[in-house]
């Protein structure tokens, strides 16, 4: 099915709904509403295709609207880039890699089955403008976030956000997915994969049961989050929203999302705080290296498939599935492992399927893309760690220990899925922000930087909009 009218529309006054948002609230605010509304509520797979670059859809619009609003908004800090540090030097060398791609790149590519033309300087300027949108929803939360404030208020937002996107998810659960269907005249993916455990995973209006179920893992964990620091998320008890939350993510009906919460909720209510940060420095190296630990054949991959059976053959054959194809992807990925195959489906074989993130930017632009992406994420998971670990008050190291642990689980899901869209990006940003905008020194003092609040006040206030 085609999509309608509705779906094109919605794109076309994304913008403008945009500029209001930025005319009336804070820039922080404007800026979650307009990239986390686009993700849930802008349709799927519907795009203005422009020659030379990038397709412009429901991750690309709210993006580009975000970073107009935030360079024409007074105090944001927001020039494009990071303004200085590690994050600066690798978004510098994410954006130049693809060149070198592409220059390596520019013979034929045949498997005996298909064939892909080479790569021409034309592909250089698509893949750097496609990587800066991936990266730019970083640099923005990245910019916004400057204190203990701002970050409070985005898990606050992330709360309000899932509860008020639960109506939908609920009416699915009952009636099984049909909204995006029904409002943009479409259904974006395979209705048979929704089908779990005798009913349906609702999807709503995010093209995928997975990436739903996916989502509401964040604001359930921020909602651990908070009542662990002891912050008041309504005017209910708090743990009267997580356990709602917690409900919802059962309805959502992903195996992958329910050990996610459930290892991140006992991880942030129930351990101790050094043991979280521990966990944490362990997710971190072994997602790094993973690609190592495949190549020499150490990962327990049979172990998870086991363990994934208890939760019936289906999800074991569906992980076995993965580990195999990813397999096969990895050893075409060590061919050209620097730089990768680059774009057009070079990174790919005749009869392959490509599921986790790192695989596909590993095969696509090589070691140099993926260690420089999973490097972004875990500078903003170590920035948060650096500050629980110097911080003297409790509620203050169990906010930044849980913001760590949140950031360390989406990074470790990269590995067998793909979600990594622009909501998830600007949480990074968000989680490493504070730190990012000040200086520690030695003795838990602090010296700020020219244009930040001081340490625990917003410049907006906790609570203004």
């Amino acid at each position: 099915m085609m999509p309608n009218a509705i779906a094109q529309l919605a794109l076309l006054l994304w913008p403008a709904l945009a500029a209001v948002l930025y005319a009336r609230l804070s820039a922080l605010t404007a800026t979650f509403i307009t990239i986390i509304g686009g993700y849930l509520f802008l349709p799927v797979k519907v795009e203005f295709d422009l020659p030379l670059l990038p397709p412009l859809d429901q991750e690309s619009i709210p993006v580009i609207c975000a970073a107009i609003g935030c360079l024409v908004a007074r105090g944001t800090g927001f020039i494009g880039i990071p303004v200085r540090g590690l994050e600066r030097i690798i978004v510098i060398v994410l954006l130049l890699s693809p060149v070198a791609t592409v220059m390596t790149n520019g013979e034929p590519y045949f498997d005996g089955e298909i064939f892909i033309r080479g790569l021409a300087i034309k592909d250089s300027l698509t893949a750097i403008a496609e990587t800066y949108l991936m990266l730019l929803p970083f640099v923005l939360g990245l910019a916004l976030v400057k204190t203990d404030e701002d970050l409070i208020k985005v898990f606050r937002l992330l709360v309000f956000f899932g509860l008020a996107y639960t109506p939908l998810v609920l009416y699915e659960a009952r009636m099984s997915p049909q909204l995006h269907t029904m409002v943009y005249g479409f259904f974006p993916h395979s209705f048979a994969q929704q089908v779990r455990f005798g009913g349906f995973r609702p999807v709503v209006f995010v093209g995928h049961g997975l990436l739903l179920a996916l989502f509401f893992t964040v604001p359930f964990l921020a909602s651990a989050v908070l009542s662990r620091a002891r912050q008041r998320i309504t005017a209910l008890p708090n743990v009267l929203v997580t356990l709602y939350l917690a409900l919802i993510l059962v309805v959502c009906k992903s195996v992958a999302a329910w050990l996610i919460g459930f290892i991140g909720f006992c991880s942030i209510m129930l351990m101790p705080q050094f043991l979280t940060r521990l966990l944490i420095r362990l997710i971190c190296v072994t997602v790094i290296a993973y690609p190592l630990l495949c190549i020499m054949d150490l990962f327990p991959h049979q172990e998870f498939v086991e363990f994934a059976a208890l939760f019936g053959e289906g999800r074991a054959q569906s992980l076995d599935f993965r580990f195999y194809h990813e397999e096969r992807l990895l050893e075409h990925a060590r061919e050209k492992i620097l730089l990768g195959w680059g774009a057009w489906g070079r990174n790919r074989l005749s009869d392959s399927v490509t599921d986790g993130f790192w695989i596909i930017q590993l095969g696509c632009y090589g070691l140099i893309m993926f260690a420089g992406l999973f490097g972004l994420m875990s500078c903003s998971v170590f920035r948060a760690l650096g500050i629980a670990g110097k911080s003297s008050e409790n509620d203050r190291r169990a906010l930044y220990t849980g913001a760590a642990l949140v950031a360390a689980l989406m990074m470790m899901n990269q590995l067998p899925n793909s979600s990594l869209y622009s909501w998830l990006w600007f949480l990074f940003g968000c989680i490493g922000g504070v730190s990012y905008n000040r200086v520690w020194v030695v003795g838990h003092r602090e010296r700020q930087v020219p244009g930040t609040a001081p340490a625990g006040r917003s410049q907006q206030g906790a609570l203004q909009l």
